[in-house]
């Protein structure tokens, strides 16, 4: 036996020796310290999760859907996301140690023409799948096949206690929604790679009181979890579908006997997207006690292959027609993300373009692992070099309105936001549906402590020249003109930024003036 080999059989016996005269309370700490520490640093390893959007294209035309809403004036074309970048992105994302692919997104993902290859890559490469689906493209071949490839989870939008709503809710025959329930009757019975099975739920004016014969329909065919939700504000007029008061009151007594259905049966219930009795979501955030370490777990990539660092977050941080998965996933922008996300508990404050406090599907993950390791935060005072919504509206109003014409106007947010969405986001607010909270990117006023990235503060610089009556193409001329630094667009926006970026404009439009406008003065 060679001196090294001797040496390194000596170091286990002393590592065994001194372990063993640990005590089991201290060891576990020591291990409980160990497996908490990635999540304080940078990860080492990829996401063990990944959201992938195959497709934009959909079968069915959902009445509550963002998408493909038949009152949709341009609804989302269908876009397939090519075969072979699919291929490299889940080798990549295997080689990394990502354990789950979710396939979802803004489309129907059965109906990409690779669809099945797709998901048979997944379990080829170890992986297991997830899949959010309306189930018209299902069979019960199809379904098995699925299951021998990995299927963890599939999650089935149904929305309806009747077929009659079903149609008319998701535009689909009403057949179909006897069918599904059958194909959970199938999956529930099998004996081997048994996936689980969850229905999921949109509330809307037309289907809430309907919510206890989904809820009964979906434990008699052998689901695993129901999934509730509230419809978010979409980009038309939806004033018919909203919630009143009155509705949700009905709605939390339904959850009661529903939650007392689930417990029976041993069915999970989720509600965490169902609005709060008393407390409006603001008041109610979950994240001023706790993290969010959604940005060393999870990933979402869409159709075009922009990376998110999460669903419920547009700021793109980073595109795979540039750049590998790998180095977007170890970039200063996203660190800068998962920085952020950690000290929210200490700063209050939220990624730029991430709806935190609009309702997050991650609260319970979050609160496993604070729960599991104990995470402390200590009191902070927030990065005020940092831009926060507030901070821009306010700045924007003072800079501008020492080189515009003054006119009548909301100078705080009103000009700064896309007319159509605080318009759909004012109606729901009207009829109580919002609860003081919006929920549509680029509303503003309801988000003052969410942070601004440099591409966005760019588009509400050219929103708020419009609004001024300059035309647009010389809006984003000048927008891009005076812009500072030359920082990625998903990059927080810092306070000398901002402050450089509005005087090189100012002083752009001021010399544009009459002689007998104003000038610049601000600072």
């Amino acid at each position: 036996m060679s001196i090294a080999t001797r040496l390194k059989s000596g170091a286990k016996r002393l590592a065994r020796a001194t372990m063993g005269a640990i005590s089991p309370a201290l060891l576990r700490r020591i291990q409980l310290s160990r497996a908490r520490r990635p999540y304080l640093r940078e990860p080492v390893r990829g996401p063990r999760r990944l959201l992938l959007e195959p497709t934009t294209g959909c079968n069915h035309r959902c009445i509550m859907c963002w998408d493909h809403s038949p009152r949709l004036s341009r609804p989302t074309p269908a876009k397939h996301m090519p075969f072979d970048r699919l291929e490299a992105l889940l080798r990549e994302m295997a080689d990394m140690g990502t354990e789950e692919v979710w396939l979802a997104g803004r489309g129907e993902p059965l109906i990409h023409p690779k669809a099945l290859e797709i998901l048979r890559l997944i379990g080829a490469l170890g992986m297991r799948s997830i899949v959010t689906t309306n189930g018209a493209p299902l069979t019960e071949e199809l379904a098995d096949r699925l299951c021998d490839w990995g299927l963890q989870q599939i999650s089935l939008s149904i929305d309806s206690g009747t077929p009659e709503t079903y149609a008319k809710v998701h535009g689909g025959p009403p057949a179909d929604r006897t069918r599904i329930l059958g194909l959970i009757r199938h999956l529930s019975r099998r004996e081997h790679g048994k996936p689980r099975v969850l229905v999921s739920m949109v509330l809307s004016q037309w289907n809430f009181r309907e919510l206890l014969d989904l809820a009964r329909d979906a434990i008699d065919a052998g689901a695993t979890g129901i999934v509730v939700g509230g419809m978010r504000p979409v980009p038309f007029d939806s004033t018919d579908l909203a919630l009143t008061e009155e509705d949700w009151a009905r709605v939390r007594e339904d959850l009661v006997e529903a939650a007392q259905l689930a417990s029976a049966s041993g069915v999970d219930l989720a509600v965490d997207n169902v609005r709060p009795a008393e407390r409006s979501r603001t008041e109610a955030w979950p994240y001023e006690q706790m993290a969010c370490f959604i940005g060393h777990l999870f990933a979402v990539i869409d159709v075009e292959g922009t990376v998110h660092g999460c669903c419920t977050c547009q700021n793109a941080l980073g595109a795979l027609s540039e750049s590998t998965f790998r180095s977007i996933w170890w970039s200063s922008q996203y660190r800068m993300f998962r920085k952020v996300l950690r000290e929210m508990p200490s700063t209050e404050l939220t990624p730029p373009r991430c709806e935190c406090r609009h309702g997050c599907g991650h609260i319970p993950e979050n609160a496993r692992l604070h729960q599991q390791f104990g995470f402390r935060f200590a009191t902070a005072l927030p990065d005020r070099s940092l831009v926060t919504r507030a901070d821009a509206a306010s700045a924007v109003c003072r800079y501008l309105d020492n080189v515009l014409p003054a006119r009548e106007r909301d100078v705080s947010f009103a000009d700064l936001v896309e007319s159509d969405v605080r318009e759909a986001a004012s109606r729901l607010r009207q009829v109580g549906a919002m609860a003081g909270v919006g929920s549509m990117d680029g509303v503003l006023l309801f988000e003052p402590r969410r942070l601004v990235a440099r591409g966005e503060f760019q588009g509400i610089l050219e929103r708020a020249l419009v609004a001024a009556a300059i035309p647009p193409g010389r809006a984003v001329s000048l927008s891009l003109q005076s812009r500072a630094g030359t920082g990625y667009p998903a990059e927080p926006l810092r306070e000398h930024d901002m402050a450089r970026w509005l005087a090189a404009l100012c002083a752009s439009l001021a010399g544009e003036q009459p002689p007998n406008g104003r000038r610049a003065t601000a600072g």
